[in-house]
């Protein structure tokens, strides 16, 4: 049997990340370029650049046979963890614009920490905590950034 290697996944992530870059091209079409403010492309058509020519060597890479090896198939307990990571980023992403960032943040990592196995309750509610008060604070403070705020902020 062949070793397990990860050309399924990375050809999989690149199919997610082509469309998803594109449409940040597209979308970003529509934005207005307000004057004496710079443009405001840069930084998302910078990130998808980027993201494109990481997702074209990826591709090069699973598809000529270089894709990085898996030391074992994906199971137990580690299943477990990637999955509940998979179903709490989701659950994340449904719920923070509804609750707000800070409350749903605060939750999320707490819950993340948990999942991946962290078990010093200390560092995970110090983290849980600070993590999102310090985004908060950079930027919807100090760079004037929206974040959502929900019912609960």
């Amino acid at each position: 049997m062949a070793k397990p290697s990860m050309k399924k996944g990375d050809i999989l992530v690149v199919c997610i990340l082509v469309p998803m870059c594109l449409y940040v091209f597209y979308e970003s079409t529509t934005w207005p370029i307000p004057a004496l403010l710079g443009n405001p492309l840069l930084i998302p058509r910078g990130v998808a650049t980027c993201l494109l020519v990481a997702a074209g060597m990826l591709l090069y890479r699973a598809l000529s046979g270089r894709a990085l090896p898996l030391p074992k198939r994906l199971e137990g307990a580690d299943l477990r963890r990637v999955s509940g990571a998979a179903v709490l980023t989701f659950g994340y992403v449904l719920v923070v614009e509804r609750v707000g960032f800070i409350a749903t943040t605060c939750v999320f990592l707490l819950l993340f920490g948990l999942v991946v196995g962290e078990r010093r309750w200390v560092r995970l509610v110090l983290f849980a905590i600070a993590v999102p008060v310090a985004i908060y604070m950079i930027f919807d403070t100090t760079l004037n950034v929206p974040l959502p705020r929900g019912w609960l902020r």
